[in-house]
């Protein structure tokens, strides 16, 4: 197997690699397992220090990290230097709390003198996607090296520049030889590190088929697993709400990086009362935004990921007109060129359609009319997705029912739904299981030890 950068806009290979032989992996777990077993020793203080000087190197390298995004999987340049200046964050955090969240507790018992102990569980086995392909990585590795564990990254195959930039970026802020090591591997080869004696918990952020896979081979190898899969979500706009607001939230919530985003704003809620004139703001918006060479800072909507990624969203949409949806704006592949799709917009939208039922990775937004809260539930949680949920409203009384009616991972309200270094992130149904970022996430990486003395 070839590993290929190319670039989506140009359609020009950026770079090739060459898979690693199974010989070369073995050696590289070997190699993994015997960093963990010196660094998980190290006072934490120094991974908090290591990880202060990654998120300095980020920072000032950001501009050749971003322009490394954007050739590789598209994002608009402008887009790709706040997924750096994020990534920085995250290890920021992690430096600063560490200490605080694996403090070991005494803990009251019936058994005598207790202790709660945070103890690194050994290698973390990180497969990570395209989409935020910095972000993604970073939000899983900051956590696991600053609880003492080693990592090894299967990264998406259409982005090893970014994947090589991240290890090379641990190398040169200081980080020990082998605690953190990118792979070049085939999906035959990702079942020969989940079955390593040494590797002792996954990671995986991507697709529902991806997802299926690993934790079966998770399952049998009995490997403790956080997933992070896709989702479908909502954005709802009540009769109360501040719709200037509301829209422009819409604007970064759906069509950021070109609409994929497994947290995306994937369908639109709007109250009767209010449905034509929010729907006016909202494609007003849209035709505003310029779709072109992603590098251009002036661009805000850039190619697919792919030609594969085209088809599917233009099938999607096309079965969705043919169950009785009625495009308003867009709808269309190959403009300005061939890569691209239109942001479209869709009423009438019935909700057996791809577009309200799958997890649409583009700049597609069906948009459905509520006129009851009981109808809005039932809709919104009629999704077998439970990542996200945003709701646009005043009225504190209905803030609080819904967060506890919504069924999903997070519930947002007066803005869009986004992941924070500071808050557990991850879903329910077929979004996944586990979560990230946070004390929680960090407590996903490490063996929670009773020490009892009698």
């Amino acid at each position: 197997m070839v590993y290929k950068s190319i670039n989506p806009y140009t359609g020009k290979i950026n770079k090739t690699y060459e898979q690693i032989n199974d010989s070369e992996l073995e050696n590289i777990i070997f190699s993994s397992s015997r960093a963990f077993r010196k660094w998980k020793n190290e006072p934490i203080e120094k991974r908090q220090d290591l990880l202060i000087k990654l998120a300095d190197l980020l920072e000032i390298e950001k501009d050749f990290h971003a322009a490394t995004i954007t050739s590789e999987m598209g994002k608009p340049i402008n887009q790709s230097i706040v997924e750096i200046e994020k990534s920085a964050l995250a290890c920021r955090y992690y430096a600063e709390r560490a200490d605080e969240f694996l403090k070991p507790v005494k803990q009251s018992s019936y058994a005598g003198t207790s202790i709660i102990r945070y103890d690194p569980q050994g290698i973390v086995f990180a497969i990570m996607p395209w989409n935020f392909p910095y972000w993604q990585v970073i939000r899983c590795m900051a956590p696991a090296l600053a609880a003492g564990n080693s990592v090894l990254l299967k990264h998406a195959s259409n982005v090893p520049q970014c994947a090589e930039n991240i290890e090379n970026a641990v190398i040169n802020a200081g980080f020990p030889s082998g605690i953190f090591r990118n792979l070049l591997i085939d999906y035959d080869q990702v079942t020969t590190v989940i079955k390593s004696e040494y590797v002792r918990s996954v990671s995986l952020t991507g697709s529902n088929t991806a997802g299926i896979r690993i934790a079966s081979l998770a399952g049998l190898n009995i490997k403790k697993l956080v997933l992070e899969l896709g989702g479908n979500d909502a954005f709802v706009v009540f009769n109360d709400a501040d719709l200037e607001k509301a829209a422009e939230a819409l604007i970064y919530g759906r069509f950021q990086n070109t609409g994929q985003s497994c947290i995306a704003s994937k369908r639109l809620f709007i109250h009767e009362q209010v449905y034509p004139e929010f729907l006016n703001l909202v494609t007003g918006r849209i035709k505003a935004l310029s779709a072109g060479d992603p590098i251009s800072h002036d661009t805000f909507i850039g190619p697919l990921v792919n030609e594969s990624a085209v088809r599917k969203v233009e099938r999607q949409v096309k079965e969705t007109v043919e169950m009785g949806a009625e495009i308003i704006l867009g709808g269309k592949a190959g403009i300005p060129r061939k890569g691209f799709f239109e942001p479209t917009v869709l009423i009438n939208v019935n909700y057996d359609s791809p577009l309200a039922r799958e997890e649409v990775f583009g700049p597609v937004l069906p948009v459905f009319s509520f006129k009851d809260y009981d109808e809005l539930v039932c809709r919104v949680n009629q999704s077998r997705f439970g990542l996200g949920c945003s709701v646009f409203t005043s009225d504190n009384k209905l803030m609080e029912k819904l967060s506890v009616d919504i069924d999903t991972g997070t519930v947002v309200f007066n803005s869009f739904t986004k992941s924070d270094p500071a808050l557990p992130f991850g879903g329910v149904k077929e979004s996944g299981y586990g979560r990230e970022l946070s004390e929680y996430g960090i407590m996903e990486f490490v063996n929670i030890k009773t020490v009892t003395v009698y």
